[in-house]
């Protein structure tokens, strides 16, 4: 676990004025859609009086200069390398260095629709954990954008989390001289976290992961057959997507069709976005004004947000459901599996039922298996301190 001096550019966020004044106009310039009866529990969609507030506090209230100031707190730099298709990527990314000599290298990504923010409060407990009472490893800790997400360069060809997991690994390697690494991810990040355990054995010392997105091959020889457990579960996860899964069916088909109103619109953007958020947070459904806020403040909801506006990166980043499918990178191969040690802690979602461990051990090796009491798909968001126990602790017991 080497380290070397970053061969990488010094980077700080800071969006020309122009452009923060031009959002405020947008914004006041919206137009608000009729919303039908029965929305207050966003039966519809995005419900109209959640989004009249949060529009009013964007417009009047959110202070960006303050947002980028904490966004700038940790040290963050810009690395360009090139992929098997001879593209070039810049990859932008948050590095704090860990206390004591013997720090873990940590590298932790996000998913959609989230940016670097989401673990952004969770640096400083896991860098430095004795400044928080927290006694246990400390990590050297690499927070990417993904590819087309916020701050790295936009793809000139729709790129999937194998790809990324490849241009991650040389991040870790060539750019910061890591030999081994730890990797920490949920949601898309999950996927090019679980590609980097398959495709960069060798290099991983240990995956945690909150989403379980690799398949097996059911039809090899080596898969038992389906549980009654596992079959109960498949059959809620189908009915899950059946409610829920229309963003997902634009976003992996034509997600040009939504690019024009989300790059113009902020409060399309917003609109769009909110609603996953509340999906798939752990917010009070019996509140759900009060219980999306308390969850998600207005200025962490909004500098997510922004972060997409400012960038110009929402379609590159909805595109990245249309690139993992046409590239595969969810399927295993028949016998295929991820030898890793893999830590997973799943943490509790209204709509969303359990999974059962045993599906988990088709295509991963699991050594440590969490159910959490709370939080939701935003966990390093929603509960910072609660989550960097999680992972400090999972790392620990895989003798980190």
């Amino acid at each position: 676990m080497t380290h070397r001096i970053v061969p990488a550019d010094p980077f700080t966020i800071r969006i020309p004025e122009a452009e923060v004044q031009d959002l405020k106009r947008r914004l006041r310039a919206t137009r608000f859609p009729n919303e039908p009866l029965g929305n207050e529990s966003w039966e519809y969609g995005t419900n109209l009086a959640y989004m009249e507030r949060l529009i009013e506090y964007w417009r009047d209230d959110f202070d960006w200069r303050k947002a980028e100031e904490n966004l700038n707190r940790f040290p963050q730099f810009l690395a360009t390398l090139t992929d098997a298709d001879d593209e070039d990527h810049t990859i932008h990314f948050l590095y704090e260095r860990g206390s004591g000599d013997n720090a873990i290298p940590l590298i932790l990504t996000h998913g959609w629709p989230s940016t670097f923010r989401e673990f952004l409060d969770v640096v400083g407990p896991l860098a430095h954990p004795e400044k928080y009472g927290r006694k246990g490893p400390s990590f050297d800790v690499i927070v990417p954008s993904l590819i087309g997400y916020g701050f790295s360069s936009l793809p000139r060809k729709p790129i999937g989390p194998a790809a990324i997991a490849d241009l991650w690994h040389r991040l870790m390697t060539e750019v910061l001289g890591y030999d081994r690494y730890a990797a920490q991810a949920g949601d898309w990040g999950s996927f090019v976290t679980s590609r980097l355990a398959l495709q960069h054995a060798d290099a991983l010392l240990g995956i945690h992961l909150t989403m379980l997105p690799l398949r097996p091959s059911l039809k090899h020889e080596s898969q038992p057959p389906v549980s009654e457990e596992e079959g109960h579960w498949i059959a809620g996860m189908q009915k899950w997507w059946r409610r829920e899964e229309g963003y997902r069916s634009i976003q992996s088909t034509k997600p040009m069709a939504l690019a024009f109103a989300l790059t113009d619109s902020p409060a399309g953007l917003a609109g769009w976005l909110a609603d996953k958020y509340y999906r798939l947070g752990d917010t009070d459904k019996r509140t759900t004004m009060d219980g999306m806020i308390a969850r998600f403040p207005f200025d962490d909801i909004l500098t997510q947000f922004s972060i997409y506006w400012f960038t110009g990166t929402i379609n590159s980043a909805n595109t990245l459901y249309k690139a993992g499918p046409a590239e595969g990178s969810a399927l295993l191969k028949p016998g295929e599996k991820v030898t890793v040690p893999t830590a997973y802690s799943e943490y509790p979602i209204d709509v969303l039922p359990d999974t059962p461990r045993s599906w988990a051990e088709r295509s991963y090796n699991i050594v440590r298996w969490r159910i959490m009491k709370k939080s939701g798909h935003f966990a390093a968001m929603e509960e910072p301190e609660l989550f960097a126990d999680d992972v400090r602790a999972a790392f620990a017991e895989m003798g980190l």
